[in-house]
């Protein structure tokens, strides 16, 4: 249930931060539903097959979508699959797509898909160990080791989860290509991290890219929700709002970082899954 409702909700997601970005820019923009339009006018049209590309040209988007599409099914937004350890496994079913998209990029034989796929799996291999840590420091304060059993934030657990949040945070921008980390609009291939590993992708390929970029998106939205002190539906909805929000000022008014610096910033969300990790360990050891 809950992957379908993210799966519905993703286009509306992306386009209303186009339409914030367009507002806080003093433009018209271009409506709500207009994801939802061009991935209807993608998904009509022909792609091309580059010429040297395998079946994993066509494997690639396909699992980008399902990857996160598959960690939804764990995330108790809704009533869904709950087990111990299911942070583990959202958290590696997001990459096990991610890591299908740069093999297909790279199986173009495109310079530029290339670099992009060197990029994205640099960021992932810096992003990953600290999302894991923040996840697992939120299971060990809450005392469950399933996403269903965590515990709201509350005075008990308010340090731990504050650096929970700061790091998933990070993980957002840096997972969802988003400013300062990258730039969802830029066309200048040699800034380009996403955009360049589907630059040979066409038509509903294309669809489905833009579809997972949304739905990525979303699962880490639901992270952040669970942890706030309402109920799931409510938090839900306030973490999307907030989130959605805060990501049009940062691409309205903010700058994207260097590609250098970019490692930088990712390092705050390894130092914030490590002191979460060790402010749960102290605690339980008094």
């Amino acid at each position: 249930m809950t992957s379908l409702l993210l799966l519905l909700l993703a286009p509306l997601f992306s386009g209303s931060i186009k339409g914030l970005k367009a507002a806080l820019q003093n433009r018209r923009g271009p409506g709500l539903l207009y994801d939802y339009r061009n991935l209807w006018k993608l998904w009509r049209k022909d792609y091309v097959w580059p010429r040297p590309a395998t079946p994993v040209f066509l494997l690639g988007p396909v699992a980008a979508v399902l990857g996160p599409a598959s960690a939804a099914v764990v995330l108790p937004v809704l009533p869904g699959v709950s087990f111990a350890g299911d942070f583990l496994v959202l958290v590696y079913l997001l990459n096990l797509g991610r890591t299908f998209q740069a093999l297909a990029a790279l199986d173009t034989g495109s310079a530029f898909g290339a670099q992009g796929s060197y990029r994205e799996l640099l960021l992932a291999a810096l992003t990953e160990p600290g999302t894991l840590l923040a996840l697992a420091a939120a299971q060990l304060a809450s005392g469950e080791l399933s996403l269903a059993g965590l515990a709201h934030l509350d005075a008990s657990n308010a340090l731990v989860y504050l650096l929970v949040l700061v790091a998933l945070a990070i993980a957002l921008v840096a997972e969802g290509a988003r400013m300062p980390v990258d730039d969802p609009t830029t066309h200048l291939e040699l800034t380009m991290i996403h955009e360049a590993q589907v630059l040979d992708h066409s038509g509903p390929l294309l669809a489905l890219y833009e579809l997972a970029a949304s739905l990525k998106l979303l699962v880490y939205v639901s992270l952040i929700g669970l942890l706030l002190p309402f109920p799931r539906v409510l938090a839900f909805a306030l973490a999307l709002v907030v989130t959605g929000v805060a990501l049009a000022v940062l691409e309205t008014y903010g700058v994207r970082l260097r590609y250098l610096r970019v490692p930088d910033l990712l390092s705050y969300n390894t130092l914030a899954g490590i002191l979460a990790t060790l402010g749960v360990v102290l605690r339980l050891r008094n």
